[in-house]
Order: C-alpha cells, then sequence, then structure tokens
C-alpha cells in the first residue's frame, strides 16, 4: 500500500477547542429544537441529540463555573 494517501496517525484532533459562551448555547438550544422536533419521528435520533444537550449544558455549567445541583431546573 502506499503510503502517499495514508493518513492514519498523521492528523490530530483536537479535545481542547475552546468556544465562546454564546456558540456552546445557541448550539445547545439548537439541539434541544432539533430533538423536540424529532421526538414523534425518530425517538432514536431525538434522544442522542438530547443527549449531546445534555452534555452541552454541562460544559456551559462548566464554564459559568455552577453546578449543576445548584440549579431548581432539572435537564
Amino acid at each position: 500500500m502506499d503510503s502517499h494517501f495514508c493518513k492514519v496517525g498523521k492528523t490530530i484532533t483536537s479535545n481542547n477547542a475552546s468556544f465562546s459562551l454564546k456558540y456552546l448555547e445557541d448550539k445547545y438550544l439548537r439541539f434541544i429544537e432539533e430533538a423536540y422536533n424529532l421526538e414523534q419521528i425518530d425517538m432514536s435520533l431525538s434522544d442522542i441529540l438530547f443527549y449531546e444537550a445534555k452534555k452541552l449544558k454541562l460544559r456551559i455549567l462548566n464554564l459559568k463555573h455552577t453546578t449543576p445541583k445548584a440549579l431548581d431546573v432539572v435537564f
């Protein structure tokens, strides 16, 4: 196999990508809205979107230095 086209091990993903708080909040709202819209059509995709939204919410709370237990809302 020619290694000319092989990119295995040559690309690095950045897990430290920093996003603005506004960007994360907008993305969270889009995930929630899309999950709600898909709830009756495709429940599994809706569950995945809700899960991703939950992870984003935890990241947002972490950036705001707030614990989820300190909030009155259940999400």
